[in-house]
């Protein structure tokens, strides 16, 4: 070979190492891509390939270059490089490509499949999750929830029974499939969970962890639990029922059965006449009639409403039965069987014939009975009349049965007395009687009436009946009586007060004759008695103080029976009064001025509370100072020093305190206007057991020789003589009050 030729090959040798670096390298990165790509990925088989090709040719070059095939063999096997290298590239960008695909379409279904996909290693970490499942841990991304476990976001009681799953898998190499998990959700709520869980394997076969699947199963086990609840409350509300219910298929098997049905048919429970038909049960006559009305009801739609048919017992009694049949559809309104109901009405039957035969023969009793008989509901609404009832209100029973009293009686406010006393008898439970009145014709008419209640068989009332008795006759003869003899109980007291009225009367003539005759006897010898004291007097040393000091008692003895006297004389006298317009005021203020003295030296403050503007008044002046200044000096021993409340008013008169046998009680009359005069004392009060006797003649409670006691009944024999009354009373608040009332004329 020339020395050119050993030039140009070494250059070539030089370019197919420097080829074979370039291979080995790009190998090189495939194989790093092959470890990140993993041994199970498309790519990382193709890199694999390559570097084994680049091997095996980097190996037979180097086998050529030995036994000297340097030049042309080094250009076709650079070649060769060249173009595998080409090919490489070519398969690995395609690969790459299918990579990226299938993990878009991995991602897809991670991302969008409605369920929760989780990828664990050995230990119960996450490895991957879709978003699905970040968001049910309350996470945002599921980054979030990588290298993280069950721990980390579940209670020890969930995620302990999940760590335990998942070394069962791990143990067994069997996964677990549709698994329903009570679960808390991060949002608080509470539900349930359908979980599917699986080995997680590499291509060897090996176990590396667990993968699963989960879905929010909630709503479906809700719906689950409802159906059942319902199906059982279904199932137990049938089983209750007295009747017999059944449902059928077209080709008429049973398909549900109640126990009333099976208990009918003689079967030993509902299950065994399921699948079976009408013909192991009934008679031929009975179940061909009862296909063809099933071929109809079936065919038209047309539903079977309470047919009633006949049949014998199993002890060969006729029986009465009631059936009710209606077609089974589904949601599209396809026929599906029969739903049907069949009711024994045999003691039914024989109870309303028996009721009826019992209501005819009391209405006929209720019908010729002289009384008003009836029968109402709770609500007040008649049940039934007879016929004194349709007589008495002139209706027809078809026109009050079914109606309340409201409906047909005029009188409002009777028909509301006959509803409360009917709410009486239904809220005590027991009988009442009354007298009730009613109208008739415009005419009142009274009945004695009873009202009971009526029971049903669990004794609760259901009802109330009434019995009215016509005694409108007898209650006009007790009203008629009772009226004599209120006349002649008032007649009787009449009589009484009158009776008392003049042995008053009577009394005080007496005692006024009594008076002036003692009047007349006494006042001459008195009148000598002191022209003698007084001579006596002239006799009678400056220096014997003993004897002036008697004669002036004698001469005070001599005036006192002189007052009593005159009292005796005014109260016994017969003379008309001189009655002249005055104002009460004014005879007040002149009276108070008399005594102002006495009252003064007593330590007693007077009090004036008189009205403005009173109306003037007819009467004597000074016999009504005479009254007042009584009043003022009885207040003033009996309290001592105090206080007198002196009262003027104008009013109408409302009620009086006057004795009633007094003669002048008939003057003063309800209502009338009057002026009032009060005179009250702070002193101790009156002994209420001497209330009755102080205007009694002769009667005080003062100390002898303090009073005479005839104050009191001279003063209201003066308010008398001017058709007025004076009362005295004790005062709540202690003392004594004087009232005065005299008519305004």
């Amino acid at each position: 070979m020339e020395e050119n030729d050993v030039g140009v090959g070494r250059s070539q040798l030089v370019g197919v190492e420097r080829a074979l670096r370039v291979a080995l390298a790009f190998c090189g990165i495939l194989a790093v891509l092959w470890l990140a790509l993993g041994e199970s990925s498309a790519p990382s088989r193709a890199a694999a390939g390559a570097v084994g090709a680049l091997a095996i040719t980097s190996l037979a070059w180097q086998q050529r270059r030995r036994a000297g095939d340097a030049s042309r063999e080094a250009e076709i096997l650079a070649q060769q490089l060249v173009d595998e290298r080409q090919k490489i590239e070519h398969d690995f960008v395609r690969l790459r490509e299918e990579y990226e695909i299938l993990e878009h379409y991995f991602e897809t279904v991670m991302n969008n499949i409605p369920a929760n996909l989780y990828f664990k290693d050995e230990d119960s970490h996450f490895l991957k999750v879709n978003q699905g499942m970040a968001e049910s841990f309350g996470c945002s991304h599921p980054a979030d929830i990588l290298g993280k476990t069950d721990h980390d976001f579940f209670g020890p009681e969930h995620a302990d029974q999940a760590l335990a799953d998942e070394r069962q898998i791990l143990a067994t190499g069997k996964g677990i499939e549709d698994k329903v998990e009570f679960e808390n959700f991060a949002d608080g709520k509470v539900g349930w969970v359908l979980t599917t869980k699986q080995p997680f394997r590499n291509r060897a076969g090996e176990i590396i962890g667990t993968f699963g699947m989960s879905s929010n199963v909630t709503e479906l086990m809700e719906t689950r639990n409802t159906l059942e609840k319902e199906r059982n409350m279904l199932r137990s509300l049938i089983d209750s029922f007295p009747d017999r219910i059944f449902v059928r298929d077209p080709g008429r098997h049973y398909l549900v059965v109640n126990k009333a049905m099976a208990e009918w048919v003689g079967a030993s429970s509902p299950e065994e006449m399921l699948g079976k038909r009408p013909d192991d049960y009934f008679p031929e006559a009975l179940v061909k009639s009862g296909a063809r009305e099933d071929l109809n009801l079936l065919a038209t739609g047309t539903p079977v409403i309470n047919r009633e048919w006949k049949l014998r017992g199993q002890k060969g009694e006729r029986r009465i039965v009631v059936t009710t049949k209606v077609p089974w559809v589904d949601a599209e309104g396809r026929y599906l069987g029969i739903v049907g109901m069949d009711r024994d009405v045999t003691e039914e039957r024989r109870a309303k014939a028996l009721l009826e035969k019992t209501e005819q023969n009391l209405q006929e009793l209720m019908d010729n009975s002289p009384a008003v008989v009836y029968m109402k509901d709770v609500s007040g609404r008649y049940l039934m009349v007879n016929r004194g009832y349709e007589e008495l209100f002139g209706l027809d029973r078809a026109d009050v049965l079914g109606r309340t009293d409201h409906d047909f009686i005029a009188d409002p406010e009777a028909a509301d007395r006959f509803r409360d006393s009917d709410l009486k008898v239904l809220e005590k439970g027991k009988s009442i009687q009354m007298d009730e009145r009613l109208y008739v014709d415009g005419e009142p008419r009274w009945y004695v009436s009873v009202k009971f209640p009526l029971f049903d068989a669990s004794g609760r009332v259901h009802a109330t009946a009434g019995i009215s008795t016509d005694i409108t006759d007898r209650k006009e003869a007790e009203q008629a009586m009772g009226q004599l003899n209120e006349e002649l109980v008032l007649a009787n007291d009449n009589l009484t007060r009158a009776h008392e009225q003049l042995i008053q009367a009577e009394k005080m003539e007496s005692i006024g004759r009594l008076a002036s005759g003692v009047a007349h006897e006494v006042k001459n010898p008195l009148a000598m008695i002191g022209m003698g004291l007084e001579l006596l007097a002239r006799r009678i040393p400056e220096d014997d103080e003993t004897g002036r000091e008697t004669l002036e008692r004698m001469k005070r003895g001599i005036e006192r029976a002189k007052t009593i006297i005159k009292g005796l004389v005014d109260f016994s006298s017969a003379r008309q009064l001189e009655r002249l317009p005055v104002n009460p005021n004014q005879v007040i203020r002149d009276s108070l001025a008399l005594v102002d003295y006495e009252l003064r030296k007593g330590g007693v403050k007077v009090i004036e509370d008189l009205a403005d503007e009173l109306p003037e008044i007819k009467m004597d002046a000074t016999k009504i100072e005479q009254v007042l200044v009584n009043l003022l000096i009885n207040a003033m021993h009996a309290m001592g020093a105090g206080e007198i409340v002196v009262r003027s008013r104008q009013g109408r008169l409302v009620g009086s305190g006057r004795d009633e046998g007094a003669r002048t009680a008939g003057h003063l009359r309800e209502g009338d206007p009057v002026v009032f005069i009060e005179v009250e004392d702070s002193g101790p009060g009156i002994d209420p057991e001497n209330l009755s006797k102080l205007y009694d003649p002769f009667f005080t409670t003062k100390p002898t020789g303090m009073g005479t006691g005839l104050g009191l009944s001279v003063s209201r024999k003066i308010i008398e003589l001017h058709q007025g009354t004076l009362d005295l009373e004790n005062r709540e608040e202690g003392g004594v009050r004087a009232t005065i009332v005299l008519k305004v004329t």
